[in-house]
């Protein structure tokens, strides 16, 4: 007999949030302890999404064992063979229990002794079993409190006030651990333990009970048949959608037709064009609609219609769908297929047209990854959803560096999806006051987007950064105090990590009135104190990203202005560069604490600060720091040569942090901007020393040049 093996397309990565982890919580009765000899009575199991208990897949059944269930074992769970009798055996039940297993994690207490004696019913059933990845309760709650010493099911349930319905009971028994791991979501998270592979790290550190499970024979193999199958190799996906813009695929101008115009000089415009679509305009900058072939198609083929004297009008469609002219491919590919058109209008920052792009024009660059992201945060309405696109984006990151993509490529595909999250998130969490008791929104508002999110360079450690303005009085602050908290509460569950300095809008010192921002802004720039240019760094990286855009666009260009006009803050800018430090000893040597060297503080951060001070300097409202340094070599501040070194390696150590991240987040390590020295191919340290060097040399220079 062969059954269905758990499908390796369906293997969970390890970077897979908590919060949206597709689960299974099981428990089984048997005949006693014996996991090679002792038999299944009774299997019960609930499928889980994150905290969440679901109806299906759900199993409830007692299991024909074959043998006679002893007394003792009766006396505990209650299962006499008068129960077993005329019960379906374990090998009819084994295809449907590999199914409702496959693509999902296993959660129980004590779980291993679980899967250890399915292990064995299933090699005497014949079918090869493949354990599923799993999380044990037990080790999870032992690793959080080591000092824990009952790790039994009642004791862990009555900890975290979980109620257990049928003791003893298979389904009573899985429903209570599937409450406890509900419980413990938001624990893990206060410890930093957010994904699959940081929780199985976790619950790894628990060597003593991982040692009595192992002198139990719990990780035995019978034969063969556990086996596991091998993880395939992450699915090809198509780079183009991921590095171009809709600025450099566009048809530009756009082609359009009058209101008034008819369906016959529609028609003609089209085939003089070669064009599948015609935007149609009126008085307004905006476009008034759209008509494609199809519109026209539909009505040359209605007898009622004259093309010569129908208007456009009557056959167009309305709203038309648009996106910004530097929003990526895959975004807008995604955003097509969630709206069911094959045309999108490209508009300026204002609203007005400026290109045109047609799903055809995109077909031979569609990638399954694209498809999967794309305008994937568009559909989420809960923190579960936001952190289910938030898991994707190691997937994409992963496939984009296989595809050889460069580092600062992947992030901007990241830091997208990192404002794209905290835009949706910030509507989810203003509509939810609207409907909780808050009253209507009391103010125009805009969240912001600060740091690396905001100049479009985030990787796979990226936490919350971000503000808020509002074009109110301060006494609507309560209102926007609780949007804030809300929005942090939200990311935070998702996967974006709270920032540890406090950068969010849920603190008051990051919200506030514009005349706030405006007067805080002049204060940071008068004083240039220690603390204000911390925060000055992240602040000038700001992106509006929800709300009226054009509070955070102005905000921004009136900063960037008072900037430029305060050449002793600049200078200060510059000191604050000057003091870091680049992680090269004096003969030539990386300098690294734990086998590692530090490639954000000591390589990163430097490049990045000069980079900010010198668009500043020149009143560049710039954002990344590639277009801040080609800004200032512009304006004569920095030399062709300089400025295309310092891109480059920009460039490269984004690309080696971004490795060791997702070589981080496979083993369960949580990502840093840290990398392994011994990771790297002796070529590529000696690269990476010359390129420190080189930024050191260029960083002396710019630092003495940048006040004058």
């Amino acid at each position: 007999m062969q059954g269905p093996a758990l499908a390796d397309s369906h293997r969970l990565a390890s970077h897979t949030a908590l919060a949206a982890l597709p689960a299974i919580a099981l428990d089984l009765e048997t005949t006693g302890l014996d996991v090679a000899s002792d038999r299944v009575v009774q299997i019960g199991a609930v499928s889980m999404h994150g905290p969440r208990v679901r109806g299906e897949p759900r199993i409830d059944t007692y299991v024909d064992p074959g043998v006679a269930i002893p007394a003792e074992s009766t006396r505990i769970h209650g299962v006499s063979d008068s129960h077993v009798a005329g019960a379906p055996r374990f090998a009819d039940l084994v295809e449907p229990l590999l199914e409702a297993l496959g693509g999902r994690v296993v959660i129980g207490q004590h779980i291993r002794f679980d899967l250890a004696v399915l292990r064995h019913e299933a090699a005497r059933a014949g079918v090869p079993w493949p354990d599923p990845p799993a999380l044990d309760v037990a080790h999870l709650c032992g690793a959080l409190e080591r000092g824990l010493v009952d790790l039994g099911l009642e004791s862990l349930a009555d900890r975290f006030g979980v109620r257990i319905e049928r003791r003893h009971t298979a389904l009573g028994d899985a429903l209570a651990a599937a409450g406890i791991f509900a419980a413990l979501i938001p624990r893990l998270r206060e410890a930093d333990v957010r994904t699959l592979g940081e929780a199985e790290a976790l619950a790894a550190r628990r060597t003593d009970l991982v040692q009595r499970e192992v002198e139990a024979g719990w990780h035995a193999t019978p034969g063969d048949a556990g086996r596991g199958q091998a993880v395939p190799a992450l699915a090809r996906i198509d780079s183009f959608l991921y590095r171009n813009r809709l600025d450099e695929v566009m048809a530009a101008p756009p082609r359009s037709i009058r209101l008034d115009g008819t369906i016959r000089e529609a028609a003609r415009l089209m085939t003089a064009h070669r064009i599948g679509a015609l935007l149609v305009i009126g008085d307004d900058p905006q476009p008034a609609g759209i008509v494609t072939e199809r519109d026209l198609l539909g009505a040359t083929t209605d007898p009622g219609v004259d093309p010569d004297a129908t208007a456009v009008s009557s056959v167009m469609s309305a709203p038309v769908a648009s996106m910004r002219s530097d929003e990526m491919l895959y975004r807008a590919l995604g955003r097509m297929d969630r709206l069911g058109v094959r045309h999108l209008c490209v508009a300026d920052g204002s609203g007005a047209p400026v290109g045109m792009v047609s799903q055809r024009d995109l077909l031979h660059h569609r990638a399954r990854a694209a498809a999967e992201l794309g305008d994937a945060v568009a559909f989420a309405n809960d923190a579960a959803a936001l952190a289910a696109v938030h898991s994707r984006l190691t997937d994409v990151a992963a496939g984009l560096v296989a595809e050889g993509l460069t580092g600062d490529a992947a992030a901007r595909v990241v830091s997208n999806e990192i404002r794209a999250l905290t835009g949706r998130a910030a509507a989810i969490a203003a509509a939810e006051l609207e409907a909780g008791g808050y009253g209507p929104v009391p103010a125009p508002w805009c969240v912001l987007v600060l740091g690396s999110g905001g100049r479009g360079e985030s990787l796979l450690s990226a936490d919350q950064d971000n503000a808020l303005v509002y074009d109110g009085s301060e006494e609507d602050d309560g209102w926007f105090a609780a949007l804030g908290s809300r929005l942090a509460d939200l990311l935070d569950e998702a996967g974006v990590r709270r920032c540890r300095g406090g950068i969010m809008a849920s603190n008051r010192e990051w919200r506030g009135t514009v005349p706030a921002w405006r007067e805080r802004v002049a204060g940071w720039l008068r004083r240039s104190a220690p603390d204000d240019l911390l925060h000055v760094d992240i602040f000038y990286d700001l992106l509006p990203v929800a709300g009226t855009l054009r509070l955070g666009r102005e905000l921004h260009a009136a900063a960037v202005e008072a900037a430029r006009g305060s050449p002793a803050f600049i200078a200060s800018l510059a000191e604050s560069v000057a003091a870091m430090s680049l992680p090269i000893g004096v003969l030539g040597r990386l300098r690294s604490q734990g086998g590692r060297v530090d490639l954000k503080m000591g390589g990163l951060l430097p490049l990045v600060g000069i980079a900010r001070t010198l668009a500043l300097r020149v009143g560049s409202q710039a954002r990344s720091t590639p277009e801040r340094i080609q800004d200032a070599g512009a304006a004569g501040r920095v030399s062709p040569a300089d400025a295309a070194a310092l891109v480059r390696i920009h460039r490269s150590l984004l690309t080696l942090v971004l490795r060791q991240q997702l070589e981080d987040l496979s083993a369960g390590v949580s990502p840093s901007g840290r990398v392994t020295v011994a990771g790297l191919e002796r070529s590529e340290q000696q690269s990476l020393v010359r390129d420190l060097r080189a930024l050191d040399d260029t960083l002396r220079v710019l630092r003495s040049s940048v006040a004058r």
